[in-house]
């Protein structure tokens, strides 16, 4: 390969952008959720439930540390 000759891998300007590419599968975890969400309704809205209960408890944690570096910025040390 010399100057002049584009490299094997290359894409012509103009096609920059419009080449297409395969998309992976889903995954196993993304197939068990899919097939939970189109379940009986029932399952579904256990799922979400679920969903919700473990965001509120990110939530309480990311609070809870929040509060606590406040408190640590307004107590210094040795106080």
């Amino acid at each position: 390969m010399n100057d002049r000759e584009p490299h094997p891998d290359s894409v012509p300007f103009d096609d920059v952008g419009r080449e297409s590419h395969a998309t992976p599968g889903p995954s196993v975890l993304e197939l068990v959720v899919a097939e939970l969400l189109t379940a009986v309704p029932e399952v579904r809205d256990s799922l979400v439930a679920a969903a919700d209960s473990l965001l509120d408890a990110a939530r309480s944690v990311i609070d809870a540390a929040d509060r606590v570096l406040s408190q640590q910025r307004d107590d210094p040390p040795g106080r």
